[in-house]
């Protein structure tokens, strides 16, 4: 999860339960917040209903992430179930499905291909990037910041084997979108530290740090 706050309005993007986020955001007495999704997989997701229950919160999506099949199979542990029991922890992953109930929720605004707003007077321009999901999206803030949730995450090949995920279109579409990006630019990843682009290449089915 990113937080980022300015003149007392918080700018989220993907959501998780976080009892230290929200405190920060009630200490600086945060009243708005604008939540925006790189995708719709749950450890992306699971803090949208929080937010949205403390805070006078917006959701701005790629609509796929809005499919009842998709948020079947999304808005519940299902990959960290998955592997848990690739790794023989049966008895973890069925405690996880256990503690974390399957939820919904509904966008304020949905997009199809792209979506371009402000926050701030930042300019904010979402993206589609399928592949990894049918709701992952590009997320870019100013022209120079780029969160490309789990679609370019450094040293790690996509995946793209989960239900819904494509990998011809990843390579076809979304790859050569992400090679684009100018160098630059500062990627923030779905998970692991931000890096500027000029400092990853692409080999072996993977952006990888260079230096």
């Amino acid at each position: 999860m990113y937080v980022f706050t300015e003149n007392d309005n918080a700018l989220i993007i993907d959501p998780i339960v976080c009892d230290e986020a929200f405190s920060y955001l009630e200490t600086l007495h945060i009243k708005n917040v604008l939540i925006l999704l790189t995708h719709e997989h749950f450890d992306h997701t699971n803090g949208i209903n929080s937010f949205k229950k403390l805070f006078n919160a917006r959701l701005i999506c790629q609509k796929n992430a809005l499919l009842p099949k998709n948020q079947k199979f999304s808005n519940r542990p299902a990959i960290l179930s998955l592997v848990l029991m690739d790794k023989g922890m049966d008895e973890e992953a069925k405690q996880c499905e256990e503690i974390f109930q399957p939820y919904t929720y509904d966008a304020d605004v949905s997009f199809d291909e792209e979506f371009t707003t402000e926050w701030q007077s930042h300019k904010i321009t979402m993206k589609s990037i399928q592949g990894h999901s049918p709701a992952s999206c590009l997320i870019i803030i100013d022209e120079e910041n780029y969160f490309t949730g789990d679609s370019l995450i450094p040293d790690t090949e996509v995946i793209t084997k989960l239900p819904g995920g494509n990998k011809e279109i990843y390579y076809s579409a979304t790859l050569p979108r992400l090679m684009e990006i100018p160098a630059s630019a500062t990627i923030f990843p779905g998970h692991g530290k931000p890096v500027k682009m000029n400092n990853l290449a692409f080999s072996g089915n993977r952006f990888v740090v260079i230096k």
